[in-house]
């Protein structure tokens, strides 16, 4: 039996007289029999073991020197021991032979002859040295013996004394002349028994030890086939007050293969199984103590050493907030999960002094992202490393300089001098060391409860903390807001119905038998030749891609597949709770079998049919009243899912399929070939080959664009897929990944150092006072890891040997290897809450202990299921493991006991101008990579852009995504993918070969190679907006996009999509026009006077005001984010998830946001102020009763997330 790369081969040997011996082979292959047996079989019932090995260990000892065998043979495992009674007291092989001599007569050793071997020794025979061989056959015979008469007379008439007379019940069986093996070791052992015959001191002293070590070679041969036997229960043995003896191990595994597949109440399975164990023995009654905590330990001994570590880490509702962690060490290649962390309330006695008085006033905010961080920080504490192991050492200065410092290189080191109090300190200590340094990869959501703690974590405090986002979590983010857009979610929200039949209804899979009887009945009523089949061929075939039959053998055959169908064989994937591509992985397995099902289903209606109005439509669904959710709950309840999932399958859904709409890499691709490179771009390449050419003429009907909305789907998707994926891939240290590569390293490491070179000298600039706009905005450079990644790489160039100078190039690979190398996303967190909570849906109670979700979580499939080696407590180490107390482990799941310094608490402190930090969100996280594209191109070539590093702030003008725009001194157009602050990403377009417009203008479509460039807006003289709307250039395309009028300037095309400004972007632009304005100005007032500037006439002035009105609308697509997956789940028939508190406590939230009242502010006139609308009036409500200790929760409103109590 083979687990966790250990293996235990058990054997048990049961002789003719029906007793059994048994043992197992140790981690040096060595055979060890279990005493207890022994003495069972030796009928020394009486006395305890460890009692019998006591009394008797000094006339063992003097036994086994006499046989010539160790005294390591003979495994007392008592008080003092290494390991005390943690497999019982055991014998090795040549121990037991002498153990067994007095009762040899009752054991048939026969079973084991086998093989030849030689023996030679040296026997005073009347004081004359004789040299015997015994030189054994095949059949364990031997005839060297058949001259003793000569060698030693007494011998030879002892010989035929027990061949005559039995000894203890036993004789020889054969002569002299040929005997075997053991007929020779019953005879040594006799003359050791009767010592007056002078035969044992004169010849068989000298041939025991040998004969024994043969026996002992011999037996464990034997045995060690036994082992390859499958393993066989041992009899449980009594003392002889009738108590249970220790069980034997390879009972307590068996008991556990047997259970292997009972996920849920193993220890009423196993109390079931007494022929093994009695029920009372530990493993029954606290199997999961017994798993969590040899889990602890192996988790303690895997990252006892680990300074370098990766953490995906997730929370969730199980009975409580319950958070789940997941370490990874790149070195050693292993996993395991963290304590989990049931999330408390902060109590006030945890909080510093200074801190807790700003709670008793209500002045603290952020109280639930210092919760979670303080959950976060306990989990780590159990491998030794919690948040504060992360600080910043005090003498590694890594920060940027203040105005009165400098950094001087001296002797080959950095040292930052300070001009005010003439001191000079090293950059890096000199007992500094990168490996003993302890470093933290976050890999979480980006969600309102981490992203603060984290942000306070690297920015303020400086920790050596790297936080990634799931960019998994995301990419659903952005497929799903392209949805909404195009109204595709409600499509999603109806093929999940059918997705979900197979384990239908409520989770009992008999719909998947119906579809089989469905199958048969129609293969056998109907033909390939029949009305219904030759109705739903056509689609069929379109469907699979294959050519309509033309033959009737052909469509024989293709009738004849009805029955074979992936989807009637198989349940496939379960669209279920945040799997967020689980509808994608569904329509994988459904492809080419949805008109096949709808066919089977659908009771012989044609494949055009869909829901009829007449029959279930209500007047609310009619009028058009209701969302996609409710409005398919409502035709649910109407018709039931098996009669509605074949009638949403029609030709004119199906095609619109997100998964072939869009085409979403999973995160998971080679880091280091796409950063720096236009490689990450390469999802935006297929979306754009897809959405432009093989779409239009593989997927949508003719003409498809009569409904201009449709283009819409483009320019949204573009612009959060473009987003998302640079911040991930262009963003440093991800940037500068390609150095892991061998063909690119030297250069990359060299553009590496003249960037950040770059980024000290604006540093210093901006110390000095200079105006450094985007490099505030490059965060990024204010992390601890990633300055320390670039100032070893500074240190490398300095470096007076070439091999200094690699070492410091390794370790900066090392590093890059370090951020690179991790589980990439929390999909694995996720799949283990569901997997876990799968496990525990049966407890009793709804409060779950925490043994029991923390043995669920270590259970499940999530990480092996990814291929991640992960650290796994075996059935041989279970069966081992001694019982403990389940409130060890409970302490290590409380995280009020795990108090933070004062320094953390500060992040429930409100933000003021001194204690102040950046916030990480989806749009910074972009701006960042637009401000570092825009920065290291002006630090280039400065010369060109003669405006200052602060003018590309004009690229806020070139407009939104999906438009066009054209550079006349360059001679390009381009569509803009997204837009920063201080640049655009955009793909280069080409004119259409031989196409017009009907008003004789031009069209264009994107080049088919990848043409994505970042450009930034020096000078609005440059530039112009082309009005386009997309067009085909044939039936089935490809798409392309025709101009509708003459280009005009980026203001006004701005001022005609409705202006959008803030203040100090208007203040910039009329500063450019040289138009006067106060600088207190209202917002509304400097945008009327940029219509003023650009509009004469009060009627356009009064359009571009409606329009701007409408741009302050909020956006429906920011609520749309809340929902996540639970408004699909809602329609499915998963009954796994009605009543999930999670869920419910999403609902609410969501309840709450919506029917919040949003105040519109309207577009003022050109001499008016902002109307800033009236707040209403609260009641006070009467105070609440709150437990004694504990924080009452304040104005959510207001303070974001307050304390929970």
């Amino acid at each position: 039996m083979e687990e966790s790369g250990e293996v235990f081969r058990s054997f048990s040997w049961t002789l003719p007289h029906g007793h059994c011996l048994a043992g197992y082979f140790n981690s040096n292959k060595e055979a060890e029999w279990y005493s207890d047996r022994l003495l069972h079989n030796l009928k020394i019932d009486g006395t305890k073991d460890h009692v019998f090995f006591q009394r008797n260990n000094e006339k063992f000892k003097a036994e086994l020197e006499g046989a010539e065998v160790p005294l390591s043979q003979l495994h007392y495992r008592g008080a003092g021991s290494e390991d005390p009674h943690k497999a019982g007291h055991t014998v090795e092989t040549r121990a037991l032979l002498e153990m067994l001599r007095q009762a040899c007569a009752k054991i048939a050793l026969s079973g084991i002859q086998r093989g030849r071997v030689s023996c030679n020794f040296v026997s005073d025979v009347d004081s004359s040295p004789i040299a015997l061989s015994l030189d054994f056959f095949e059949d364990g015979s031997t005839r060297s013996l058949a001259d003793l008469e000569n060698l030693h007379k007494g011998a030879s008439k002892g010989w035929d004394k027990l061949s005559q007379h039995a000894w203890c019940g036993r004789k020889l069986s054969t002569t002299l002349q040929q005997t075997n093996l053991w007929d020779i070791y019953l005879f040594l052992i006799w003359s050791k028994h009767n010592p007056s015959s002078k035969i044992w001191e004169q010849f068989s002293v000298h041939l025991y030890p040998k004969v024994v070590f043969l026996a002992g070679y011999l037996l464990e041969a034997y045995v060690d086939e036994l082992a390859n036997l499958p393993l066989a229960p041992l009899p449980l043995l009594k003392t002889k007050h009738g108590n249970s003896r220790r069980v034997p191990k390879v009972n307590k595994i068996i008991l556990l293969q047997r259970v292997k597949a009972q996920k849920r109440h193993r220890g009423e399975v196993m109390q079931t199984h007494t022929d093994l164990t009695p029920p009372q023995i530990a493993l029954v009654r606290a199997e999961a103590n017994l798993e969590v905590a040899e889990y602890v330990k192996l988790l303690t001994t895997a990252f006892a050493d680990t300074q370098h570590v990766q953490v995906s880490w997730d929370a969730s509702t199980y009975d409580v907030e319950t958070l789940v962690a997941i370490a990874y060490d790149y070195k050693k290649n292993v996993s395991g999960y963290l304590p989990i962390q049931n999330i408390s309330p902060v109590q006030t006695a945890e909080l510093h002094e200074t801190v807790r008085t700003l709670a008793v006033q209500g002045r603290i905010t952020r109280v639930e992202s210092y919760n979670t961080m303080r959950s976060f920080s306990h989990a780590l504490n159990s491998i030794g490393l919690p948040l504060a192991a992360f600080a910043k050492p005090p003498d590694l200065l890594l920060g940027p300089l203040r105005a009165e410092e400098e950094r001087v290189l001296m002797n080959g080191t950095y040292f930052i001098y300070n001009t005010t109090t003439q001191s000079i300190q090293r950059q890096v200590p000199t007992a500094w060391s990168l490996a003993k340094q302890p470093l933290l990869i976050s890999v979480s959501d980006q969600g309102p409860l981490n992203c603060p703690g984290l942000d306070h974590l690297q920015f303020k405090l400086r920790g050596f903390v790297l936080p990634l986002y799931d960019q998994s979590h995301r990419t659903w983010n952005d497929l799903k807001s392209a949805m909404r857009s195009v109204k595709l979610f409600r499509i999603l929200l109806q093929f999940s119905i059918l997705y979900n039949m197979n384990y239908g209804p409520g989770g009992t899979k008999a719909w998947m038998a119906k579809k089989q009887q469905y199958a048969e009945e129609f293969r056998a009523k109907q033909t390939a030749d029949g009305k219904i089949f030759l109705s739903y061929m056509p689609y069929i075939c379109h469907e699979m891609g294959l050519s309509e039959p033309t033959t009737a053998e052909e469509r024989e055959a293709l009738f004849g597949t009805i029955t074979s169908l992936q989807t009637l064989q198989q349940h496939g994937p379960l669209v279920k709770l945040m799997r967020w591509f689980s509808y994608f992985q569904s329509h994988q397995f459904y492809a080419g079998e949805h008109f096949w099902t709808k066919m089977l289903i659908g009771e012989g209606g044609p494949p055009q049919q869909g829901i009829q109005p007449e029959a279930v439509l209500t007047p609310d669904i009619l009028a058009g009243n209701l969302d996609d959710r409710e409005e398919l709950r409502q035709l649910k309840l109407k018709m039931g899912s098996w009669r509605l999932a074949p009638l949403l399958v029609t030709p004119w859904t199906w095609w619109k399929n997100a998964q072939q709409l869009k085409l979403p890499h999973e995160i998971a691709g080679d880091i280091a070939k796409r950063a720096g490179t236009k490689l990450w771009a390469e999802e935006i390449h297929a979306v754009i080959g897809n959405g432009f050419f093989d779409g239009p003429q593989k997927l949508y009907p003719a003409r498809f664009l009569s409904n201009e909305e449709e283009g819409q789907c483009i320019s949204l998707h573009f612009r959060r897929r473009v987003q998302s994926s640079a911040s991930y891939y262009l963003r440093p240290p991800f940037r500068y990944a390609g150095a892991l590569l061998a063909e690119s390293r030297e250069t990359t490491l060299r553009q590496m150092h003249a960037d950040w070179a770059a980024v000290l000298k604006a540093e210093k600039a901006m110390a000095g006072g200079a105006g450094m706009e985007p490099l505030k905005e490059m965060h990024w450079r204010l992390n601890s890891v990633n300055r320390l990644i670039h100032l070893i790489r500074d240190m490398a160039e300095v470096a007076s040997t070439t091999a200094e100078r690699r070492a410091y190039n390794n370790q900066v690979v090392e590093l890059l290897t370090f951020v690179s190398t991790h589980l990439a996303d929390t999909v694995i967190v996720e799949n283990t809450h569901q997997m876990a909570k799968d496990a525990l849906r049966d407890a009793r109670h709804f409060q779950k202990s925490r043994t029991g979700k923390q043995v669920a979580c270590i259970r499940c499939s999530a990480i092996p299921s990814r291929g991640v080696p992960c650290l796994k407590v075996s059935d041989d180490q279970k069966a081992t493991a001694s019982a403990g107390k389940s409130s060890s482990f409970d302490k290590l799941t409380h995280p009020n006991t795990h108090a933070l310094k004062k320094e953390f608490q500060r992040l429930m402190e409100t933000k003021t101008k001194q204690h102040t930090w950046p916030s990480t969100t989806q749009q910074m996280e972009w701006q960042q990579v637009v401000a570092t594209e825009w920065f290291l191109c002006y630090m280039q070539d400065g010369d060109k852009f003669a405006a200052g590093p602060n003018s590309a702030w004009l690229s806020v003008l070139a407009g939104a995504a999906g438009e066009v725009v054209a550079c006349q001194r360059a001679g390009e157009i381009m569509l803009i993918l997204a837009v920063g602050s201080y640049g655009f990403a955009a793909w280069d377009l080409e004119l259409a070969a031989g196409v017009r417009t009907a008003a004789g203008m031009s069209a264009f479509r994107p080049y088919r190679h990848n043409a994505i460039r970042f450009h930034h807006i020096t000078e609005l003289e440059d530039w112009v907006s082309v009005p386009v709307k997309p067009g085909l250039s044939g039936p089935h395309g490809p798409l392309h996009l025709e101009q509708t009028s003459e280009a005009m300037s980026l203001p006004l095309a701005r001022i005609h999509a409705g202006l959008n400004l803030t203040c100090k972007q208007c203040q910039d632009l009329l500063a450019l026009f040289k138009v006067n304005f106060r600088k207190n100005q209202s917002r509304a007032s400097l945008h009327g006077l940029i219509l003023d500037l650009f509009l004469e006439t009060e009627h356009e002035k009064e359009e571009a005001r409606r329009k701007m009105a409408a741009c302050l609308l909020p956006q429906e697509e920011e609520h749309a984010e809340d929902s996540d997956m639970e408004e699909l789940l809602e329609q499915l028939e998963d009954l796994e998830n009605q009543g999930d508190p999670e869920i419910q406590k999403e609902k609410e939230k969501i309840k709450q946001r919506r029917t919040g009242r949003i105040a519109v502010p309207r577009a003022a006139g050109p001499d008016e102020g902002e109307q800033v609308p009236k707040r209403k009036a609260k009641a006070k409500a009467p105070p609440k009763q709150r437990k004694k200790g504990l924080l009452e929760p304040k104005m959510k409103a207001h303070l974001g997330h307050g304390f929970t109590g």
